[in-house]
Order: structure tokens, then sequence, then C-alpha cells
């Protein structure tokens, strides 16, 4: 996600629309619990901090005002996001031996690490990866993952599926086609 969808900003202003907050929720508690565990939290601080930033985005986001020169909601999420997990291994007193987890965290200048940028492009994908599951059929789909995503042989895929190696080829095809869509469309309405 190299920035974040600006009209899903704009939606989830409304509490009561579900679709924008399950969204956003889709979009944004894996990236930010993947985020807190490469941060060095074990599971349910990472999942604690998770919940506190959705938490924050909720209360929040009604008086969030895009600003470029500071970085948008994307330099907001991430400061937020590290404040919480300075305050996690805080209060859980980190010894001595596991204080990494503060000395990264406390990177506050503008530009983000290399975790967060990582995990903030794996988001946008997985997103987008996800809604164009939903516009090919599923035998279309499940080639794609096999070949793709679980590196199968053209062989395999054909075999477990029942398919011949052009049919994975045009599933392989079509399927990144509508990955592409989707990458275009998120991109098309974004916020930096």
């Amino acid at each position: 996600m190299d920035t974040t969808h600006k009209s899903l900003l704009i939606r989830i202003r409304d509490r009561r629309d579900r679709d924008a907050w399950r969204e956003f929720h889709t979009l944004y508690a894996p990236f930010l619990y993947r985020y807190a565990r490469r941060k060095g939290l074990n599971h349910e601080d990472a999942e604690d901090v998770r919940a506190q930033c959705l938490h924050k985005v909720a209360v929040h986001i009604g008086t969030f005002e895009y600003q470029r020169e500071r970085g948008g909601f994307r330099n907001w999420l991430r400061r937020l996001v590290t404040n919480k997990i300075i305050d996690t291994a805080r209060k859980r007193q980190v010894p001595t031996a596991q204080s990494h987890v503060l000395r990264e965290a406390v990177d506050q200048d503008q530009s983000p690490d290399e975790e967060w940028e990582a995990e903030w492009i794996d988001a946008r994908l997985r997103f987008c990866i996800d809604r164009a599951r939903h516009g090919v059929s599923v035998p279309t789909f499940n080639a794609f993952h096999l070949l793709v995503v679980q590196d199968k042989s053209v062989e395999d895929v054909c075999a477990l599926l029942g398919m011949n190696a052009n049919q994975v080829y045009k599933a392989k095809s079509s399927v990144l086609k509508r990955i592409r869509s989707e990458v275009s469309a998120f991109d098309a309405e974004l916020y930096d």
C-alpha cells in the first residue's frame, strides 16, 4: 500500500459504515499485527498493539486531516504503532537482552524503516490479491494460487485440478490481470 485509499478514510469517518470498517480492518489489522511481531513483540502483545491502534484510528479518524508535508495517514499510523510498541515494551519491562525492541522502535524520523515499507507493500498486495480472487472463478484462482503462491509445477497443478497446461497458463494470466487491475484501482484514488 504505497498510500491509503482516500475514499476509505472518508468512509470510515461514518462509524455506521460497516463495509468501510470491514475493508479497513481487512487491510490494516494483519498489517499492524505483523509489524508489531517483526519489532519483537510476542503474539499477545502484538494483538494488543493492533487492537489499540485500530481503536485509536476509530476515535481520531473524524478529526484526521491530511497534511502532505507530514506524510499523511501512512506516517501518522506508523508513529501510532511505533509508540504503542514502545509503550508495550516498557510496560512489560523488556529485559536488557531484548532491549532491541525499544531501540528499533524509537526511530521516529519521517522516513519509514525498511520493515514498515515491506509490510506496507505486502499488505497492499495481499489486499489486491484478495479482491482479485472475487473476480475470477474458484478453479481459476486455485490454479493461480498453486502455480504462483505455492510454486507448484504446471504438471502438478494440472494433475491436482484436472486441467491442461493451457488452462493453467490462462488462469495465471487472468488472475495476474485482475491483480494489476485491482492495484491500479487501488492506486487511482489514493492519499499519500
